[in-house]
C-alpha cells in the first residue's frame, strides 16, 4: 500500500510518496533544482553533483537525485552557497568542453550555461582546454555521430542503452579525464548497436546527435512539432515529427505516454523518410495500351465507376471485392468496408490480417470468445513468466521487448519455443527448438505433463471452462500419448526441457504467452492456437492480472482494421454478419434498406485470388495492399489477377501490384492524414496530420467517398475523421465511449462501453467473451504436414521479418538509414548442411519449391536447425512467396508461409 509523507523544500509544504526521488519530486512541484546527469526514466548516477541541496540533519550537501524522500524531511534546494557550487561545477566542466553547437539538438548544457551567468567567457573562472584533451570523434554509425568533445561522462546514453532498451551496447573506455563512450569494443559500426537512437533523445549536451538531415535542422527556426503514431509495427508508438518547409526533419519518442513511453525502434525514429520520396504517387494513373498514362481524378474516378457498374450489371454483386489495409486508419478502413458492404453489395471485404494472425484470431474468438491481446504492453516487464512462441519479439516488435528485458533482470523467467534462434534466447530460461510444423505435439505433451503432475487449477477448470471437468476429462484422454519420448521423437526437442518449461509455465504466479505468426501461419496453424489456449486454460493462466494470451500485431494497424469490419465475417466489434439483429441497427445507422446488407460471409484474401482465378470475381478494389508480394504462391496469384477484368490499386508508392493494375490512385500517407490506430494491446491512438500530401494526392477515406457518388450509390459525408470515428463508436459497441476528444494525450484500450468508462487494461477478470461467460476448451491432435522434405527437395523452408525492414517493405527500403543497416536479402543455412552440400558462405544461391524459384545469398548460420532454412521476405528481388503455397488452414483459411519443401543449388 503507498505511504504518503510530508516534506518541505525551501519552506514549500509538499504530500510526497514515500521513497519517491527527491529531485523528481522537485521538478514536479515547479522546483527547478538543476541537473544534467539525471533523467526519471535511469536510475540515478549523481554524477554531474548540480542537484546538490541541503537536508536538515545530514551533514554536508547532498545529490538529491540519489536520496529518497522520507517523513519530515526539510530540504534547501537554492542558497548563496548552493548556488556558488553549482556555478563553480559548471564552470569547471565548460573548461573541457567544446562549445560549438550547430542548434540541431536540444542542449540542456548550454541552458545551464546562460541561467548561471557562463554563457559569457570573460566571467568563467577556468581556462578552456577541451582542445589539448585529444578528444575522439566516432563518426561510423550510418545512424549517429559520438563527439567526445561535448560528453560531460553524464552516464546518461549509456544507462539508456542498458536500463531502458536493454541492450548494453555501450559502456567508457579509458579514464579519467580521456576518458569517452565506445560502442562494442570500438566503433559504433562495428558494435551491436542497433540505431534506435536512445542515447541520442537523452544525451543533454549533443555529444550524440542523428545523422539524417542534421544540416537542415534548427531547433530554433522549426515550423511544428507534430505528435502522431508511429506507422510501423502494433506497438503504437507515440512520436514528436519536426517539421520545416513541409519536409519532416526528425522524431522523437513521446516521454510519459503509453505504450513507448518516449522509446523507440531504428524504424521509428529514422524511418520516416519514405514520406517525401521523389518516388511517391502524385497523380492518378490509367493504363492505355499497356502503359500508364497522367489522368485527371474526373477522369480516373468516372472510369472506376463506369467498370465497377459495369461489372455488376453484367456478372451480379458477387463479383467483386476489395482488399483493405493494415497500414491506412481506423477511418479509412471503416469507411472501405462500408463501401463494400452498401455499394458492392457484398461481404467480400479482407486484408492482410488473413496472411498473418487470422488461425490466432480464429481460435481465440471461439476459445475465449475475443481475438485480441489480454494484456497491456506494461505487462510484459511485470508478469512473472512469459512463453514466447513463433514471435522473434526483439527484431518485430522491439518496444515491447524493452519491457521483456527489463522484466527478465527483474527476475521474470522467460519461455521460447521457436524452431529458429532469435536474439532474446539470450534472456531466456529454457529454448525448446521443435521442428517446424510440430507445435500441437510440443504442446500437447506439456500439457499432459502438467495434468500427470496435478499442477492445473481444478476450481479454474469447473467455474470458468464450459462443461468444465467433462471437457478437461476428453482433454487428458487425447493428450495420453503425448510422452516425453514420443514428443521428443515427433519434435527434436529433449523431454527434460519439455517438462521443465510445463512446469515452469503452469506454476509461476501469473504466466503470459506471445504468440507470433510461427505459430499461426501454417495450415494447422489455428489447431497450434487451441493447443496453446488449452494449456493456458487448464493452469488458470488467464483470468488475472499480468496472465492472458497476447498476439503482437506485425502492423500498425492490424488490430483496429478488424475492430472496425474489414473482415468478411464480422461487422465492427466481431459481430458476424449474419448476426440479423445488428445488421438492422448497422443498416439504421448508415441509412440503407436492411434487405441490402448481405448476410453471406465473404471471401478471404486468398479466396478472392483464387475466385478471380476461376473467373469469379472479375474486378478488385486494392487500398493499401500489395498481394504480389505478400500472397502465397506468387506465380498462380499472378496469373489470378491477369485475368481480372479490372483492377484499381490505392497507394502511396508504385508496388508489385501497381503493375497489374488499370487505374492507380495516389494517396496520403500517415504523416498526412488525421485518424486513430489501434495498437496490440487494444489501445485506440491518435494519429495527427504532419505535412501536406505530395501532388494530388488524396486522403483514402475521401477518395472512396468520391467513387460511391459517381456510382449512383452516394454514402454519407463527412466533415472529418472525427465524425467518422464517432459513426465507429455508434456501430462497434467495444469502442461505443470513445471518441477523438477524450484520446487526445493518451489512448483509451478498448472495451469501453461509454464516454465515461476508463477503458480495459485486462480482458477476462470476471468472465470471458462468449454466449455463456466460459471458456472453451478444443482439444486437437497433432497431424504432419503434407508439405514435406523429399530426394528432390531435402530442405524446409521457413520465413519471417527483421527488424531493419518492415512487411513488403514498400515504406522501409525508402529510407537510407535502414538501407544502410539490412538492404539485401539472403538463406540462412546450417553449418552441417554448408558442408554437406559443399556450399561456401556468401555465395549465389537458387532456390526452388515446386511452386517457383528465386535467387538470394547464402550465410551459414547455427540459428537454423539442421536441414531447415531461414529467409527474410521483405525483399521483392528475392520474393519469398514464389516457393510458399496457397493450400489453406480450414478453420482461419490462413496459408502456410512457414512450411515450404526446396532445393538449393549454387548459381
Amino acid at each position: 500500500m503507498e505511504e504518503f509523507v510530508k516534506i518541505t523544500i525551501d519552506g514549500k509544504h509538499i504530500n510526497a510518496l514515500k521513497g519517491s526521488n527527491l529531485l523528481q519530486l522537485a521538478k514536479d512541484n515547479g522546483i527547478p533544482i538543476p541537473s544534467l546527469c539525471y533523467h526519471k526514466k535511469l536510475s540515478p548516477t549523481g554524477a554531474c553533483r548540480l542537484c546538490l541541496v541541503k537536508i536538515k540533519g545530514t551533514n554536508g550537501l547532498v545529490a538529491s537525485c540519489t536520496v529518497q524522500v522520507k517523513e519530515e524531511m526539510e530540504v534547501t534546494a537554492f542558497d548563496d552557497e548552493l548556488e556558488e557550487c553549482r556555478k563553480y561545477l559548471l564552470d569547471y566542466l565548460v573548461s573541457e568542453h567544446n562549445e560549438e553547437n550547430d542548434n540541431s539538438y536540444t542542449d540542456e548544457f548550454f541552458e545551464l550555461l546562460k541561467k548561471y551567468n557562463l554563457y559569457d567567457k570573460s566571467k568563467r573562472k577556468y581556462p578552456s582546454v577541451w582542445k589539448l584533451m585529444n578528444y575522439s570523434k566516432d563518426d561510423s554509425s550510418p545512424v549517429l555521430t559520438y563527439d567526445a568533445s561535448k560528453c560531460i561522462k553524464c552516464f546518461r546514453c549509456i544507462k539508456a542503452c542498458d536500463e531502458v532498451q536493454g541492450k548494453n551496447v555501450l559502456s567508457f573506455n579509458d579514464r579519467g579525464m580521456g576518458s569517452y563512450i565506445i560502442a562494442g569494443f570500438d566503433k559504433w559500426k562495428e558494435s551491436e548497436c542497433d540505431g534506435c537512437g536512445e542515447c541520442i533523445q537523452l544525451c543533454p549536451t549533443g555529444a550524440i546527435v542523428e545523422k539524417p538531415h542534421r544540416s537542415e535542422i534548427n531547433i530554433n527556426n522549426l515550423d511544428r512539432k507534430v505528435k502522431t503514431t508511429c506507422p510501423y509495427c502494433g506497438v503504437g508508438c507515440q512520436i514528436e515529427m519536426q517539421v520545416k518547409d513541409e519536409k519532416i526533419l526528425r522524431s522523437n519518442g513521446v516521454e510519459g505516454v503509453s505504450p513507448n513511453d518516449g522509446r523507440l525502434c531504428i524504424k521509428g525514429r529514422f524511418g520516416y523518410d519514405f514520406v517525401q520520396s521523389k518516388e511517391r504517387l502524385t497523380h492518378p494513373l490509367i493504363k492505355k495500351n499497356g502503359k500508364f498514362e497522367k489522368a485527371s481524378w474526373d477522369e480516373a474516378l468516372d472510369l472506376i465507376a463506369s467498370k465497377f457498374n459495369e461489372c455488376i450489371d453484367k456478372y451480379g454483386n458477387e463479383a467483386l471485392a476489395g482488399y483493405s489495409s493494415a497500414k491506412c486508419t481506423n477511418e479509412e478502413n471503416y469507411i472501405f468496408q462500408k463501401f463494400i458492404r452498401t455499394v458492392f453489395g457484398n461481404n467480400n471485404v479482407d486484408y492482410c490480417t488473413r496472411l498473418c494472425h487470422a488461425s490466432t484470431v480464429t481460435a481465440m474468438l471461439r476459445s475465449i470468445g475475443d481475438g485480441a491481446g489480454s494484456n497491456s504492453i506494461e505487462d510484459f516487464e511485470t508478469t512473472d513468466c512469459l512463453l514466447v512462441t513463433g514471435n522473434n519479439i526483439i527484431e518485430t516488435h522491439p518496444i515491447t521487448a524493452t519491457y521483456v528485458k527489463r522484466g527478465v533482470s527483474k527476475g521474470m523467467q522467460v519461455i521460447i519455443i521457436d524452431p529458429k534462434w532469435t536474439p532474446l534466447v539470450n534472456y531466456a530460461s529454457i529454448w525448446l527448438q521443435p521442428r517446424l510444423g510440430t507445435d500441437v505435439a510440443l504442446l500437447n505433451g506439456m500439457i499432459r505433463y502438467i495434468i500427470q503432475n496435478d499442477l492445473m487449477d481444478k476450481k479454474f477448470i469447473e467455474s470458468r471452462i464450459d462443461n468444465g471437468m467433462q471437457a478437461f476429462e476428453y482433454l487428458k484422454k487425447l493428450c495420453q500419448k503425448y510422452t516425453p519420448a514420443y514428443v521428443e521423437q515427433i519434435t527434436g526437442v529433449p523431454g527434460k526441457l519439455m517438462t521443465e518449461a510445463a512446469r515452469i509455465y503452469a506454476t509461476s504466479p501469473t504466466s503470459m504467452i506471445a504468440t507470433g505468426m510461427g505459430m499461426s501461419q501454417q495450415v494447422t496453424g489455428t489447431n497450434n492456437v487451441f493447443s496453446l489456449i488449452n494449456m493456458m486454460l487448464i493452469t488458470a493462466q488467464i483470468g488475472k492480472e499480468r496472465a492472458g494470451i497476447d498476439p503482437p500485431r506485425g502492423q500498425n494497424n492490424v488490430q483496429g482494421a478488424t475492430d472496425v469490419g474489414a473482415s468478411p465475417l464480422n461487422y465492427p466489434g466481431y459481430i458476424p454478419v449474419t448476426n440479423d439483429e445488428n445488421r438492422r441497427k448497422v443498416a439504421e445507422i448508415w441509412n440503407v434498406p436492411y434487405e441490402s446488407l448481405s448476410s453471406k460471409p465473404g471471401l478471404t484474401t486468398v479466396e478472392i485470388a483464387h475466385a478471380a482465378y476461376n473467373g469469379k470475381i472479375k474486378a478488385l478494389y486494392i487500398m493499401g495492399e500489395n498481394p504480389m508480394l505478400t500472397d502465397p504462391n506468387l506465380n498462380h496469384a499472378k496469373e489470378s489477377f491477369n485475368k481480372l477484368d479490372f483492377l484499381v490499386v490505392q497507394d502511396i508508392f508504385h508496388t508489385e501490384t501497381t503493375a497489374f493494375a488499370d487505374v492507380i490512385l495516389p494517396a496520403a500517407s500517415f504523416a498526412e492524414k488525421n485518424g486513430t490506430f489501434v495498437n496490440s494491446d487494444r489501445r485506440v491512438l491518435r494519429v495527427r496530420k504532419v505535412v501536406d500530401s505530395p501532388g494530388e494526392a488524396r486522403n483514402d477515406w475521401k477518395i472512396i467517398l468520391d467513387i460511391a457518388q459517381r456510382m449512383g450509390k452516394p454514402m454519407k459525408t463527412y466533415n472529418n475523421e472525427s465524425e467518422i470515428f464517432d459513426e465507429i463508436a455508434a456501430v462497434t459497441p467495444i469502442m461505443a465511449g470513445i471518441n477523438h476528444e477524450r484520446i487526445e494525450e493518451h489512448g483509451i484500450q478498448w472495451p469501453c462501453y461509454d464516454k465515461n468508462h476508463p477503458g480495459t487494461s485486462t480482458l477476462f477478470l470476471e468472465k470471458f467473451n462468449t454466449p455463456n461467460g466460459k471458456a472453451k476448451l478444443n482439444p486437437v491432435d497433432y497431424v504432419a504436414q503434407q508439405e514435406k522434405v523429399s530426394d528432390e527437395y531435402p530442405f524446409l523452408l521457413n520465413s519471417g521479418r527483421i527488424l531493419y525492414q518492415y512487411h513488403s517493405s514498400t515504406m522501409s527500403r525508402k529510407n537510407d538509414a535502414l538501407n544502410a543497416f539490412a538492404n539485401k536479402s539472403y538463406v540462412l543455412m546450417h553449418p552441417n548442411d554448408v558442408i554437406k552440400h559443399n556450399f561456401i558462405d556468401g555465395i549465389e544461391v537458387k532456390l526452388t519449391s515446386a511452386r517457383g524459384n528465386l535467387t538470394t545469398t547464402l550465410r551459414i548460420s547455427e540459428e537454423v536447425l539442421e536441414g531447415e532454412l531461414f529467409m527474410p521476405w521483405h525483399f521483392s528481388e528475392s520474393p519469398v512467396n514464389n516457393l510458399t503455397r496457397d493450400e489453406l488452414d480450414p478453420h482461419s483459411k490462413i496459408a502456410p508461409f512457414k512450411l515450404s519443401a526446396c532445393k538449393v543449388e549454387k548459381v
